[in-house]
């Protein structure tokens, strides 16, 4: 953690505290809005000084991606050690049960053991480590499932063709919620089962008009319209690497540390494309939620999803700016799975500034719950991810009050596959492993220049 990040999760701890305080009667609301103001000026003074400390540092010092894997191994292999310390103690609560990932401990090892069988099924100088692996899983009653890259089934057991990826059948359904509980746009979105090639998604745009004939009159029937949301699968992969060395009784600590490095790597990066896309290459031609409010017009003041600001810095915002996002949500989307998505650190410095500093009610009223693990704003659940902006900008959508389940899906082609070489990183005696899944983004609910959408913002002010 570097320096700015660890002074804003001590930001955020004292506004915790703060408001724990006002609710014990040990604060008042001023106090807490100053130490507000005051924590913001000390965190923007450090991110100004690293920033100017990063300009000044000569250009041409990064890693070369082997020193970086490197880097990467030596880490996950601490890792790995602290958890193997005294039987993973690490991964048990008080009461001595499972605390990992996974549903259970057992689970964990047999997805470490998958990917062991996978990384030594080809290579000679590996067969005996592979064949432990095998038994082992033999022992759990899992016999690998081998897929071609089209995802068809061509062997099981010991053996693998080349090219062919490991697919961990018994785990699906497991690293499903695991991707669903760490992505806020996987958790959230309408997901959508993919077929091969482009799958099209029907949408009603409209209702049916009522209509009264009398008695003998023929009802008309009316048009409506069916929109069709396109989605085209497009591969995401991850890569990282392990030790050739570690041994069957590493499975379940590899397991582990490995479904949660893919698993937050794809939360955080598919939370990227979703709420940051803008199309382009460096997005994957995704467009996220940012691009599709903004591409509605060229006029911020004209998207109907859309509030602007009092002003365009965040102290100039008012707690009427975010009401008034409230009552633009239609009121189809207000079913009960509309929330707010900001950045951890804009909730505590803004929003709770604006509940403190509101008049005529309390914070309380206005936060719903601050202080409890599920944050509230304006009757409003409040969801953190971290791909929304910390920092003030012009024009930029700070906060939004979405129902994505009715603006957005993700489409989802088959499961999770596991491809590893012995061959890729083979002098540093590591076994390389790409985790690899097929995905489509679309945002639909983004609402023109008439109506509002399910998915509604507030923006800064141009300027």
């Amino acid at each position: 953690m570097d320096k700015p990040q660890k002074t804003e999760q001590e930001t955020i701890a004292l506004i915790e505290a703060g408001l724990e305080d006002i609710r014990k009667n040990k604060a008042t609301k001023k106090e807490v809005l100053d130490l507000i103001e005051e924590r913001r000026k000390i965190d923007q003074e450090v991110l100004l000084g690293e920033t100017r400390k990063a300009a000044q540092a000569e250009v041409g010092q990064f890693k070369s991606q082997s020193d970086e894997l490197k880097a990467t191994v030596i880490e996950l292999q601490k890792k790995l050690n602290q958890l193997r310390a005294n039987g993973y103690q690490a991964l048990k609560a008080a009461d001595g049960s499972y605390k990992g990932m996974f549903a259970n401990h057992m689970e964990a090892k047999a997805f470490g053991l998958m990917i062991m069988a996978a990384a030594t099924a080809t290579k000679p100088a590996c067969k005996d480590r592979h064949d432990a692996v095998i038994k082992a899983l033999d022992g759990m009653g899992i016999q690998p499932t081998w897929l071609d890259a089209k995802d068809t089934k061509i062997m099981t057991g010991s053996s693998q063709a080349g090219g062919s990826a490991l697919v961990t059948v018994e785990m699906i359904p497991t690293l499903i919620q695991m991707f669903e509980q760490y992505g806020v746009f996987e958790g959230n979105a309408q997901p959508v089962p993919m077929g091969a090639g482009q799958t099209l998604q029907p949408r009603l745009d409209t209702l049916l008009p009522l209509q009264c004939p009398g008695e003998g009159k023929v009802t008309t029937a009316a048009d409506f319209d069916i929109a069709l949301i396109s989605h085209l699968a497009k591969t995401l992969t991850a890569l990282t690497a392990y030790s050739i060395e570690l041994e069957e009784d590493s499975a379940i600590e590899l397991g582990e540390l490995l479904a949660s490095l893919f698993v937050r790597s794809y939360g955080y990066g598919i939370d990227k494309l979703a709420f940051l896309g803008d199309g382009t290459g460096t997005y994957f031609g995704f467009k996220g939620i940012v691009a599709a409010l903004l591409a509605v017009s060229a006029t911020i003041g004209s998207i109907k999803s859309l509030v602007v600001g009092t002003d365009n810095v965040y102290s100039g915002l008012l707690i009427g700016d975010f009401n008034s996002v409230c009552g633009i949500l239609p009121d189809y989307a207000d079913d009960g799975n509309a929330k707010w998505y900001v950045h951890r650190y804009f909730y505590y410095t803004v929003m709770v500034a604006k509940a403190l500093a509101a008049t005529g009610t309390t914070a309380t009223e206005v936060l719903m719950g601050a202080g409890q693990r599920q944050k509230q704003f304006l009757s409003y659940p409040v969801q953190f991810t971290q791909v929304m902006p910390r920092t003030e900008g012009n024009s930029q959508i700070c906060a939004l009050l979405a129902n994505l389940r009715l603006g957005a899906q993700l489409g989802r082609r088959g499961v999770m596959q596991i491809f590893q070489s012995a061959e890729r990183f083979f002098e540093m005696r590591l076994i390389g492993v790409l985790a690899a899944r097929r995905l489509s983004i679309n945002i639909h609910g983004v609402g023109d220049t008439t109506n509002a959408g399910p998915i509604c913002g507030l923006i800064t002010a141009a300027s």
